[in-house]
């Protein structure tokens, strides 16, 4: 038995794992699993990975808005391994997720999960299932937030066009549902902000990568000049 609501709120950088001990709504998790999607495709961004998803190892920097997440172990990709590694982080977030999800997340096997995924999906979000479905028994590769972000697009739209055709007094609606566009973009660009401070070190590595990579032709431009004043000399 988890928790009541209320004694981590005004605490900072807490362990996932310490997190999950308190009561939870589906929608909060929907809201947590979103931002740890969010986390990790700005980590595979900048060519890195999730080494570890130990519930340990992983904290939510502001349990109030649930995100950033840091990741405490993140490991540099290779172009050899990098969609791959991408697909295992994402596999693996998902199984994380319907681990929670079933409270099973000791004793959950992959196998297991993906021949037996039917008789999970009563325990799963119902607007979720498809994501999951997709992921464990087709081996998807599709971020959690995109698929969130995709979805909520589109039920807006098809909102909109409803109201639309049915009366013209829609505009009210209309310029509600921009209101909550423009609020959904507030909070992204403020997570997206939150993020970037927290993995500001992956990003100043990436841009010393690439300068380190246009110095280095110039380098070998300029010893080749020297080697033939050189020759030239002798």
């Amino acid at each position: 038995m988890g928790i009541k609501l209320g004694d981590y709120r005004h605490n900072h950088n807490i362990k996932l794992k310490e997190w999950l001990n308190y009561n939870h709504n589906d929608e909060e998790l929907r809201k947590l699993f979103y931002n740890m999607s969010k986390n990790i495709k700005y980590i595979h961004d900048r060519d890195y990975y999730v080494k570890t998803f130990n519930l340990n190892e992983i904290e939510i920097i502001n349990p109030e808005t649930l995100n950033p997440i840091q990741y405490n172990t993140i490991i540099k990709s290779t172009d050899e391994n990098n969609d791959e590694i991408k697909r295992e982080d994402i596999y693996n977030l998902a199984f994380m997720q319907i681990g929670i999800y079933t409270e099973m997340l000791n004793v959950l096997r992959p196998d297991f999960l993906k021949e037996n995924f039917d008789s999970f999906v009563p325990l799963l979000p119902e607007a979720d299932v498809p994501y999951y479905r997709g992921i464990v028994t087709r081996g998807a590769r599709v971020y959690y937030s995109d698929y969130i972000d995709e979805k909520n697009k589109r039920e807006i739209e098809n909102l909109q066009t409803a109201t639309g055709e049915a009366t013209k007094s829609s505009n009210l609606k209309g310029k509600q549902f921009v209101k909550a566009t423009d609020a959904g973009r507030l909070y992204a660009a403020q997570a997206e902000k939150e993020t970037r401070n927290l993995y500001s070190d992956i990003d100043s590595r990436k841009d010393a990568a690439f300068i380190s990579f246009l110095l280095f032709p110039i380098l070998l431009i300029a010893l080749g000049l020297v080697l033939s004043v050189v020759f030239l000399i002798q």
